[in-house]
């Protein structure tokens, strides 16, 4: 029976890839003294150790209760007869991620001696039998990667990354088990070869030596890797596992020469490296070596004698054809990508779901003089102008927060330090399960046209007040006029009252010119007092001139105060009435409706008229924007003006049509409290 105790037991349990447990053979329970690290492999919905408990406890939500029955009398018929229990294939419960598989394993109950007075424990081992490497390589198949374009949105490169650094993960797990599978052997093989000469005389310790080597054999035929040994100076093969036959199929390798079996070999790097490993004992590590058209991982390794003499090379082998060519479309992929980006005139650079900046494009580099280092430990925020840095941090976080596209506005400094104004845009890249994967950020240069809406608007002020003053000494002369109407004729009567309706007109186009200009400028200064919207609505209706087949129908709640700018909300209304009257002259009827909508009031301007194409209603509120026609008198200001007013008063302004149905405008207010 085998000792806990012994060093090769100690070095088998240790280094074994498979999960091995040893309990405690008592009459109540079966606790777990100790195990491997391949344990985790069982027992990974754990989230405490498992050292101390019963192992029945452990897998009661794992495995169905008969299975768990077996395994309750196999333990106990191990305990008491002292002997090897194998028991059938058993079902476990694994999660991984959100999903539940059933992975099935053979378990193999060995009694082992705890002292030497006799005392034992049980070793319980797990078999897989799964094909592991069946498995991984159907997981990595191409068919599972992204299939989208990514020219149109760059995701394929997100999740082939992932994939890479999944695949990249499992193989570094998979070298270093190579490397603790060679050393297991290693050790064991020493081990044994020491039992063998100590314990030679003595039959029982053979017949056990044997035994140990019986495990060992099985326990290299079960080994996901491929493992072969080749001895001599002619490399023949004296053991093949499965794993390793199963990359040349159909090949009679056992007993053969390697050149022989394998004489693709010959031209390839592997032979002379398997020359080199028998001539002069040092170990050779080999990662995605090239063989044709397949790619593996390999460990060469000297097998020495008892007199320490090179008699043979120990291989361990894996295929990591399927992550390699993972990396390298991946590799193919992101160089596109980075073609892409490289090729637009825009400014542009990626960021990571949490916004950090991990690539910037050569028309960065070019505009702003920083080098790689520099760009992406300093990022956007170093070269924004000052005062435009805190709206760059507020609109980039609200971009990142509502994981959706976003834009804004800001200046940037270039090489020469001279800012200009540039369109940022932010674009999310999302996976299947609509998660973030990265985001794709551009800067478009929009100085010129910040320049000309500048000038624009600077020619707009500068022109209302050049009109301003002839207009006002007009109207004091018409005023005069007017008071001499009485003495005048007909005519002269007629044409005076035209010319004041001009001169009004010509005053609110000017006034309206000079809302925008300041509206451009953030430079609207509001004048709040308490006052009742109904009311207001009463004196808007009453003091525009309309003829007398119009009617305004005022309904709605009538105590609704709130605290406003009066001016300014009558020109609204008043705008709206207007606009009303104007661009629905079939509509005799005109509502105003008035109700709360929890802490605010909404006011409702309704026409039926023509109504507004669907198509025209997005850009109402634009500057300059005309809906009617082009024979239509106003400057496209009156719309703009008001939702800008709305605006400052934390209000809401919209419209709504239907073709043929009429029209409805309206905005929000806050109830006074």
């Amino acid at each position: 029976m085998i000792s806990l105790n012994e060093q090769l037991f100690e070095s088998v349990f240790n280094y074994a890839t498979f999960p091995m447990v040893v309990l405690n053979a008592g009459d109540a329970d079966f606790t777990i003294i100790t195990h491997n690290k391949e344990y985790q492999v069982i027992f990974n919905d754990l989230k405490e150790e498992a050292i101390g408990l019963d192992l029945l406890d452990v897998l009661k939500n794992l495995v169905e209760t008969n299975d768990l029955d077996l395994l309750r009398i196999a333990l106990t018929q191990s305990a008491s007869d002292k002997t090897a229990v194998q028991l059938p294939v058993f079902q476990f419960m694994e999660t991984q991620g959100q999903a539940e598989l059933k992975k099935s394993w053979r378990l193999e109950v060995v009694p082992v001696s705890k002292s030497n007075e006799g005392a034992i424990c049980l070793l319980l081992i797990w078999h897989s039998l799964n094909q592991q490497l069946s498995a991984y390589t159907d997981k990595m198949a191409p068919g599972t990667l992204p299939e989208r374009q990514l020219a149109l949105t760059g995701e394929k490169i997100e999740t082939g990354n992932e994939e890479l650094e999944t695949a990249t993960g499992e193989l570094e797990a998979i070298n270093e088990e190579l490397v603790q599978t060679q050393e297991a052997l290693n050790k064991l093989s020493e081990d044994l070869d020491e039992k063998v000469e100590a314990e030679s005389g003595n039959s029982n310790r053979q017949q056990g030596v044997a035994i140990q080597r019986d495990r060992l054999r099985r326990f290299l035929m079960q080994a996901p890797a491929g493992i072969c040994v080749l001895g001599g100076p002619d490399l023949i093969f004296e053991l093949v596992n499965p794993s390793f036959q199963e990359l040349f199929p159909g090949r009679i390798l056992l007993g053969e020469r390697f050149i022989k079996a394998l004489p693709e070999i010959k031209e390839q790097p592997m032979w002379d490296l398997l020359q080199d490993v028998y001539t002069t004992g040092e170990t050779f590590h080999g990662t995605e070596m090239q063989i044709l058209d397949r790619y593996f991982n390999f460990i060469y390794q000297a097998r020495f004698d008892a007199n320490d003499q090179i008699d043979g090379v120990l291989v361990f082998v894996y295929e990591v054809t399927e992550m390699v060519m993972v990396r390298l479309e991946v590799e193919e992929n992101e160089k596109r990508f980075r073609l892409l980006l490289n090729g637009i005139p825009q400014i542009a650079w990626t960021n990571t779901p949490d916004g950090k900046v991990n690539f910037y494009n050569e028309q960065w580099y070019r505009y702003t003089g920083t080098s790689l280092e520099e760009s992406l430990g300093l990022g956007l925020q170093d070269v924004v102008f000052g005062k435009d840095l805190k709206h760059h941090r507020e609109e980039f976080r609200a971009i990142l927060e509502s994981k959706e596209s976003g834009h804004y506005e800001l200046r940037l400094k270039g090489s020469d330090e001279e800012y200009k104004w540039y369109l940022i845009r932010m674009q999310p890249i999302k996976g299947d399960a609509e998660e973030i994967l990265l985001w794709i950020g551009t800067a478009t240069d929009i100085h010129e046209l910040k320049m000309l809406q500048q000038q624009k608007d600077d020619f707009i002020s500068i022109a209302s007040h050049e009109l301003k003053t002839p207009v006002a000494s007009l109207k004091a002369s018409m005023q005069l006029l007017d008071r001499m109407k009485h003495n005048s004729s007909e005519k002269m009567q007629s044409l005076i009252s035209m010319a004041g309706k001009s001169v009004d007109k010509i005053g609110g186009m000017i006034e309206n010119l000079l809302d925008s200009s300041q509206m451009a400028e953030g430079g609207m200064i509001l004048k709040k007092n308490t006052f009742n919207l109904y009311e207001l609505v009463q004196n808007c209706s009453k003091g525009i001139p309309v003829e007398a087949e119009y009617q305004f129908n005022i309904s709605g709640d009538k105590n609704v105060n709130v605290n406003a700018d009066a001016g300014r909300i009558e020109q609204v209304i008043i705008n709206m009435l207007t606009n009303a009257v104007k661009y629905a002259p079939e509509s005799k009827q005109i509502s105003l409706h008035l109700e709360k909508i929890k802490d605010k009031v909404k006011l409702s301007v309704i026409d039926k008229g023509a109504g507004i194409p669907a198509e025209k209603i997005p850009y109402l509120f634009d500057r300059y924007y005309r809906a009617g026609e082009s024979d239509q008198p106003g400057l496209g200001l009156g719309l703009y003006i008001s939702s800008e007013i709305i605006a400052k008063h934390n209000g809401e302004i919209g419209a709504e049509s239907k073709g043929g149905d009429g029209s409805k405008f309206w905005f929000t207010l806050p109830l006074s409290l």
